[in-house]
């Protein structure tokens, strides 16, 4: 009987949105989750909470993707990957931090929201249509505008706006033609607002990679938080006259957490979704299950074949005693990109072979530690200065334990101070337990039995510097261990 081989099996590729575009039916291999697709589809929910790795842009590519299939949905997705954040102080309004960004906000996702109206063309004829054709047409020249070309144009304060207002306003002379953005931002918004509720289309924009220059600084917490703000109100606004559009934000939850604001808390509450992919370590893991969807829409040599007969088909071997299953989830954070990677690496360096070998493990365990190691890297950037990140990754290299106590660390690192200058240990080993890099241990007597606790299986643990500290198994041969 013929038998799969690895280079058969399609698992996707480690970065959501290089899949979109590298696999034309990318969809047909999204795991659905949580069912958080029907779950976006509530008017409620618009905000996307995940770690870095857990298919937040995966996830938004398939909304787009499933909107293109209906030619009665409209869905761009907006990257922040290269904008400047600090562009935004220019256009600050005189509100109260951390609200200082709201109104500009607000009228960047109006005209996102304006253009994918303006691209729809069944959109019946009107007067607001009409405002927003010669609007555009006067500011911008062309609806393909991006966000970094209407922020350098806004910021002259020429926004010609007149276009937006009803006869007798002009005829009055309250404003003038040519000003700032915020003379002319409600006035846009009932325009907006009126050519939406005349459409029978769906409307959605969806914002990514606004992370990718993140600091932790005054500059991006505002601007996020209004940002955040300001997709709320249009997306109520929208709900109360029945108006089926929205504004989606994806954004990692180590970011979201910084954030300190009581309107927030109400967003998280009622308006969010959050990925996730569980914590225990077992064959019934939601990524376990998601290894054996994509293996089995990969190949119709083993469609049939029940989910588990499917596992063990793959993973026929245990690893030094340990289950594959054990094996691969101790060695990753609970995110897809994680598994993905490790049994990319395998397929790469087996192609022919007909299962995830023990052999093959080990060959890769150096590749996808490197890696691993480069994910709490990038995690922690923005959070911390590079020095600490980079002296605290030295210093443990340097110890080379997997089990340390804090006390006899501390004593190693005093004792090689001119190595470690300026390092904050007690800070940074807090900072490494948050981004999962270390966790943990401790002997319950009473039940005879050794616990550990790690931030990503329980986001509401804590450091305790009294326990026996260990390092993340994914990350020992990083850390030449």
């Amino acid at each position: 009987m013929e038998q799969i081989r690895l280079k058969d099996i399609y698992l996707g590729e480690n970065d959501g949105k290089k899949e979109a575009v590298y696999r034309s039916d990318f969809e047909r291999f999204f795991v659905d989750i949580d069912k958080n697709y029907e779950k976006i589809q509530d008017k409620r929910n618009f905000l996307v909470l995940g770690r870095k790795g857990s298919g937040k842009t995966f996830f938004g590519q398939y909304i787009k993707k499933m909107a293109e299939s209906d030619p009665l949905q409209f869905c761009d997705i907006s990257s922040y990957k290269d904008f400047k954040f600090q562009e935004l102080i220019h256009l600050k309004s005189g509100d109260i931090q951390p609200n200082e960004y709201y109104e500009i906000w607000r009228w960047l996702l109006l005209l996102d929201l304006a253009k994918l109206c303006l691209t729809d063309q069944g959109i019946p004829e009107s007067d607001a249509k009409e405002k927003l054709i010669a609007f555009f047409d006067a500011n911008y020249k062309s609806i393909s505008i991006d966000t970094k070309k209407v922020v350098e144009i806004t910021k002259k304060r020429q926004v010609r706006g007149g276009f937006l207002k009803s006869f007798a306003d002009l005829s009055s002379g309250q404003k003038l033609e040519e000003g700032s953005y915020l003379d002319y931002i409600d006035d846009l918004e009932e325009v907006v607002l009126d050519l939406l509720s005349n459409s029978q289309s769906k409307y959605t924009t969806i914002y990514d990679e606004l992370d990718d220059r993140f600091r932790d600084d005054e500059y991006y917490r505002h601007s996020i938080i209004s940002l955040l703000k300001a997709a709320d109100h249009i997306n109520l606004k929208a709900a109360e006259k029945s108006i089926n559009s929205k504004a989606i934000i994806l954004l990692r939850s180590d970011i979201f957490s910084t954030f300190n604001d009581p309107d927030l808390n109400k967003i998280k509450r009622v308006n969010t979704i959050k990925i996730d992919w569980g914590d225990k370590v077992s064959v019934s893991s939601p990524l376990m299950k998601m290894i054996v969807f994509k293996a089995r829409i990969s190949s119709t040599l083993i469609s049939a074949l029940r989910d588990e007969e499917i596992f063990r088909s793959l993973f026929p071997q245990s690893i030094d005693r340990t289950s594959a299953e054990r094996f691969m989830l101790e060695r990753s954070f609970f995110r897809p990109r994680d598994i993905i990677t490790m049994l990319n690496l395998i397929i790469e360096k087996y192609p022919n072979s007909t299962y995830f070998g023990w052999k093959s493990f080990k060959d890769v365990n150096k590749e996808y530690s490197e890696y691993l190691l480069d994910e709490v890297r990038n995690e922690m950037f923005g959070h911390h200065a590079d020095e600490q990140i980079e002296g605290i990754i030295k210093l443990l290299k340097n110890y080379n334990k997997h089990f340390i106590e804090y006390e006899e660390l501390k004593t190693y690192m005093e004792a090689n101070r001119y190595h470690y200058d300026g390092l904050d240990l007690e800070k940074m080993l807090i900072a490494l337990f948050k981004f999962n890099a270390i966790g943990n241990k401790w002997y319950n007597q009473y039940k005879k039995k050794e616990y550990y606790t790690w931030a990503h299986r329980d986001d509401k643990a804590d450091l305790d510097l009294d326990k026996t500290i260990v390092i993340h198994r994914g990350l020992r041969e990083a850390f030449s261990m």
